[in-house]
């Protein structure tokens, strides 16, 4: 196969396209040939730019997970730059690092991964441990909720944006809003009800609606909730935010956090509506077995992060 640039290929396929007296076939063949040459290419720059990446590993001695953005490829994963992952102790202040090959695990603020607990480091280690010949961020999420925690959540600028935001969305909180249908109002308020007499005694009135847009919230209601999620470590508001998105719920993340909810009743909790249409309508393979598995792993990830982060 010979080899060619994403340019080349573009002219080919076009003079193909013009060439008088050819086929709609053969241009089409020409085509397929010059985008399969253009995929080479593209592939052996990546292949160059993953070289490049653990040459300058093994020469600054670092194992940063910014090398995997940098040699990501279309389908989301990157080469896998190490052989042995280990869980390490450091000497001075007792707290635990993840190491790839002996050298020191990093975020891609090229910050170390320490940890408080052996526990979470063991977690953490395994997400990478767990990667074949190619490494996939999307199956490692300890790891990408710690960066953010290492990483960002320490700066006010990123507290504020993502406390405003919870804030922002706390009117269309699932919670607080009902349905129309009353078969699935009544499973709303069966399931709900009691997430919402826990919050009316943490941060006063929380009123519901069947509008689409939701209830008003009393400014009151809103300065308890902004000081209790800016009162929150780096860690603590990384999982609250992570689980509030997946749930679509302030409420439901809120509770969770505390461990007053479990996984599967956090789940329940956010997804009374489509789980009833499923009740109703039946299970559409590819779609919402899919989407259940999915919120599992975001919700599951943040509850599991704290609990191995107090050593539980």
């Amino acid at each position: 196969m010979r080899r060619a640039t994403l340019g080349w290929a573009r002219e080919n396929v076009f003079r193909a396209s013009r060439a008088s007296g050819s086929t709609s076939r053969d241009a089409s063949s020409e085509a397929s040939a010059d985008d399969a040459d253009a995929r080479a290419a593209y592939s052996e720059r990546l292949a160059e730019r993953a070289a490049a990446a653990r040459r300058a590993g093994a020469k600054t001695g670092e194992a940063s997970s910014e090398r995997v953005g940098k040699t990501m490829r279309a389908d989301g994963t990157a080469p896998k730059f190490y052989e042995r992952v280990a869980v390490e102790r450091e000497g001075g202040d007792g707290t635990w690092r993840v190491t790839l090959d002996g050298r020191t695990l990093r975020t891609p603020r090229r910050n170390e991964y320490s940890f408080a607990t052996k526990g979470l480091a063991v977690g953490v280690a395994m997400e990478w441990d767990a990667q074949d010949d190619r490494i996939a961020p999307f199956t490692m999420p300890l790891t990408q909720l710690s960066a953010t925690a290492i990483d960002h959540m320490w700066e006010r600028e990123t507290r504020e944006l993502h406390v405003e935001t919870l804030l922002k969305h706390f009117r269309t909180d699932v919670v607080r809003i009902r349905s129309v249908d009353e078969v699935v109002a009544s499973k709303q308020a069966e399931i709900h009800d009691p997430i919402l007499r826990w919050a009316r005694k943490e941060f006063g009135e929380v009123t519901v609606s069947d509008s689409i847009f939701g209830p008003e919230t009393s400014d009151k209601t809103t300065e308890v909730l902004r000081k209790r999620l800016h009162a929150m470590c780096p860690w603590e508001l990384t999982c609250a935010f992570a689980l509030s998105a997946a749930t679509k719920s302030l409420l439901i993340g809120l509770k969770t956090l505390r461990g007053d909810l479990s996984v599967d009743e956090a789940i329940a909790a956010a997804r009374v509506e489509e789980e009833t249409q499923i009740e109703e309508w039946g299970l559409v393979e590819g779609g919402h077995d899919l989407d259940q598995l999915d919120i599992r792993v975001k919700v599951a990830a943040p509850v599991m992060l704290m609990k191995l982060k107090r050593g539980e």
